[in-house]
């Protein structure tokens, strides 16, 4: 049923690690039963996709869609794409999104994502699959910028497939510099 009313496609995981979804729709906003406006999000392993835009323009659904579609693969769930979507294995999926602020651990905004920021460093490998949401969001925008550049640069280098949304004009330009960065 749930392929029929998605049009959805049944997609072979690949061996290799990777994704390419062709015009991917957010299973969530499929069910709603309205438009749709479909996305393409292609990265391999040792690549960033930077992926910019304004406010409420889309960008936390598009990280969210892909996470979901990388499960919903290994559980064998049809996906709502486009013809020759392709999706790699990915060993692991890591991620930081939303707001793991703390009192009674005594954790900020900023503290909670630089602790799972570690987390993610310690467990990156070219079979996984990062994606970040607001990466070093939460301080100075300067200091925000350097260290989400820093991350980004280090999982990549690790050989991991990195998604991270983004406002800081710093890390859209690492793609213009870096061949292992798309915006």
């Amino acid at each position: 049923r749930w392929a029929e009313v998605g049009r959805c496609k049944a997609v072979v995981v690949d061996e290799e690690p990777l994704f390419d979804l062709r015009s991917v729709r957010h299973p969530l906003l499929v069910l709603q039963g309205g438009e749709v406006v479909p996305s393409d999000l292609r990265l391999r392993a040792g690549q960033a996709l930077v992926i910019s835009g304004p406010n409420a323009g889309g960008k936390t659904v598009a990280l969210k869609c892909l996470g979901l579609a990388v499960w919903m693969v290994r559980a064998g769930i049809p996906l709502p794409v486009g013809e020759e979507t392709r999706l790699g294995w990915f060993g692991r999926v890591l991620s930081d999104i939303g707001d793991d602020q703390s009192i009674e651990r005594s954790l900020s905004t900023f503290s909670a994502h630089v602790a799972n920021l570690s987390r993610i460093l310690g467990q990156s490998d070219e079979r996984t699959l990062v994606l970040l949401d607001e990466v070093a969001g939460g301080t100075d925008p300067d200091e925000g910028s350097a260290l989400a550049a820093a991350v980004l640069e280090a999982l990549v280098e690790r050989g991991a497939a990195v998604a991270a949304t983004t406002h800081y004009e710093r890390l859209k330009e690492l793609a213009h510099d870096d061949e292992r960065f798309v915006n």
